[in-house]
């Protein structure tokens, strides 16, 4: 298994709608070899245009139909005009290409739906122009939803100056329908700033704020353990883990790191890997951490890392999966992807071994990523029946 993580690719959508909030790429079956010319198509934004184009495109052929020759030239020619009329179209406005194409018909329809609305007086048809209008305005909303996701990747110094800027815009926004509109309106569209940022920052899964890996290439699940190392659970946990011939991560703390270096070696010395958990595990207060005590955790804890082993850790990990507003810019600069999990089983809270054990390895996908940690009173007995689960030793 390798242990390179699956970076989020293109999910292949044409309209900035889908391309910003229709999910991840998945592959159906039967997919995989047109993925190689970057064909195919995003599948619900397919099902939904194969109904809207073809119905506004031809309701636009028969609002031209009626007004030429009345009711009865629209209702027996609307098939078969629509019919040659997509097509011709389709050759004359070229657009090869599936987001050249949405972006030709879109606006041709858009151009279509002004005109009627605006100067061809109330008719039945109109709503059909309404829905398309709606659609449009969807697709101003995935275009805000793609710049975000753009500034999000920014890195670096310059990242957290976008960020920083960001937050100020958006502050002054809140402060200016307050004082334009009154209170009410103020009061709420700061309610709705505060519970954007408590999504992005307390949900440890939300990519809000940047991309997170949750998967690994591979079929093999990929264990990552946290809050080590521990002079009493690392030794044992290494032990189960050479026993079943299972490589995890370690997301490990700066300051027991300093604490238990022969640990650290001896973690990287049997093929496991170190990664980057914060210099202190501030879990109570990482999400409110500034820039500033961002990179204090991050950089502190790598420098350490690399300083005992000689090796710099490409993976980072915030305390309880809190990565904050200026996480990501910071943790890209110093050379780390930060990643979260796709399953946990709350192994820190008083629960049953079984119920955390049920709860990393049931129904198993692909490639995905499980939190463990290290330090409690459960730890080695959990690891120990995960990998009894995952990965049995033969007889």
């Amino acid at each position: 298994m390798s242990a390179e993580t699956i970076k989020a690719r293109d999910n292949r959508a044409a309209s900035p709608f889908f391309r910003a909030f229709g999910g991840k790429l998945m592959v159906p079956d039967g997919d995989a070899v047109r993925m190689g010319s970057f064909a195919g198509s995003h599948r619900f934004e397919w099902a939904v245009l194969s109904v809207l184009i073809p119905l506004v495109v031809s309701v636009a052929f028969f609002d031209g139909l009626w007004r030429l020759g009345g009711v009865w030239l629209a209702a027996v020619g609307v098939a078969p005009v629509a019919f040659l009329g997509m097509h011709l179209l389709g050759l004359c406005l070229g657009a090869w290409s599936p987001r050249g194409a949405f972006v030709v018909w879109g606006g041709v329809l858009t151009a279509w739906a002004i005109a009627l609305l605006r100067w061809g007086g109330e008719t039945p048809l109109n709503w059909v122009a309404w829905i398309w209008m709606a659609f449009v305005a969807l697709q101003g909303i995935g275009v805000l939803g793609l710049g975000w996701q753009r500034l999000m990747l920014v890195s670096g110094k310059r990242g957290v100056a976008v960020r920083v800027a960001l937050a100020v815009f958006v502050h002054l926004v809140v402060a200016l329908i307050w004082w334009k509109v009154g209170m009410t309106w103020g009061l709420t569209a700061f309610v709705g700033l505060v519970g954007f940022w408590a999504v992005g920052t307390f949900r440890p899964v939300n990519q809000l704020f940047g991309p997170m890996p949750m998967r690994v290439h591979g079929r093999a699940p990929l264990l990552t353990i946290d809050d080590g190392p521990d002079p009493d659970d690392t030794p044992v946990i290494l032990d189960f883990l050479d026993e079943h011939g299972v490589k995890a991560v370690f997301f490990v703390i700066g300051e027991k790191v300093r604490r238990y270096p022969e640990l650290a070696k001896e973690i990287v010395a049997r093929g496991h890997e170190l990664a980057n958990h914060t210099m202190t595990h501030p879990q109570h207060s990482m999400w409110s951490a500034g820039p500033w005590r961002n990179r204090r955790e991050i950089e502190g804890c790598s420098d350490v890392i690399e300083e005992v082993t000689g090796q710099r850790p490409r993976w980072f990990r915030a305390p309880v999966g809190h990565r904050n507003y200026f996480t990501h810019p910071i943790a890209s600069e110093l050379g780390m992807e930060v990643v979260v999990w796709s399953r946990r089983g709350y192994d820190t809270l008083d629960r049953p071994v079984e119920s955390i054990v049920s709860d990393l390895t049931r129904d198993l996908g692909e490639g995905e990523i499980l939190l463990l940690h290290e330090a409690t009173k459960v730890a080695p007995e959990v690891v120990k029946r995960v990998l009894e689960e995952i990965a049995p030793v033969d007889s």
